[in-house]
């Protein structure tokens, strides 16, 4: 049998083996976690470069688009505004000139009609430039879009604020236009709507402007899916645009019930980058 000394030696021995294997199953442990640590920190690192790049290029498509928007009003104004103007004098002129014509009654309603035009593509032209939205705010440059659109297009619009206005980011102003403008777009090519009611509402925290109409609806699951295939159009690219602002949008739509959206503006993110 083994002595006293030999059995501490064994004793030791065991010990320290002991001691080796948990000093090295706690670096592997360490190893383990401090490498899965670095990757979920280079996996978050990209995502965030991901969608820094793909916010870089959102502002830079919108900031494109509405300059395009802003050149073609002012071209509108600038061009055809005064051409029809110059045709609606001619018109003028020749209604004077063939006072007891049969065509007169004709041409007087041609007229009528070129006015009609003149004052549509005026208000096209307010609608498609932002000068509108600089000079009047938001509140009153929705309220012309929607005078526009019952004017044109024979569709009850019903227009309500809540609360009092506090400012807003221009260039977030700006997004959520132009936002409400594509939404609107939808509802006259798309929808077969006969009611419009968009509302604003100002509260001490948040900001919140609702869109509703009695339209066909759509199904959403389906509308969600042809989205994810063409990812620069519909509804994903107004969620993007809304995240870019610090805004939600919720979208509920009903086949045969019309379609509601909401878009949430925190007061806070009118200080968020």
């Amino acid at each position: 049998m083994p002595d006293d000394a030999t059995r501490v030696e064994i004793i030791f021995s065991l010990a320290g083996s002991v001691i080796i294997m948990l000093a090295l199953s706690g670096f592997v442990v360490y190893f383990i976690f401090s490498s899965q640590r670095k990757r979920l920190r280079q996996m978050r690192e990209q995502e965030l470069l991901r969608e820094a790049y793909e916010k870089e290029v959102l502002t830079t498509q919108i900031e494109s688009r509405d300059q395009t928007l802003r050149d073609i009003s002012q071209e509108i104004h600038d061009n055809m505004g005064q051409l029809l103007s110059v045709a609606r004098i001619n018109l003028n002129i020749l209604e004077k000139e063939m006072d007891d014509s049969p065509q007169l009654k004709r041409i007087h309603d041609t007229n009528h009609i070129l006015g009609d035009v003149i004052r549509y593509i005026r208000m096209l032209s307010k609608g498609l430039n932002t000068d509108m939205l600089t000079s009047y705010g938001l509140r009153e440059s929705i309220r012309f879009e929607l005078q526009r659109i019952q004017q044109s297009a024979m569709i009850a619009c019903e227009f309500t604020t809540e609360g009092e206005d506090f400012a807003i980011d221009a260039k977030k102003e700006i997004v959520i236009y132009r936002m409400v403008q594509e939404i609107l777009n939808n509802i006259l090519k798309h929808a077969s709507a006969t009611r419009i009611e968009l509302s604003m509402i100002y509260t001490v925290n948040v900001f919140l402007l609702a869109i509703n109409d009695n339209g066909k609806g759509f199904d959403q699951v389906e509308a969600t899916s042809r989205n994810i295939a063409d990812a620069g159009s519909g509804l994903r690219n107004l969620q993007k645009r809304a995240a870019l602002v610090g805004a939600d949008l919720q979208i509920k739509s009903i086949p045969g019930k019309g379609t509601n959206i909401l878009i949430t503006l925190p007061k806070s993110a009118q200080n968020a980058s």
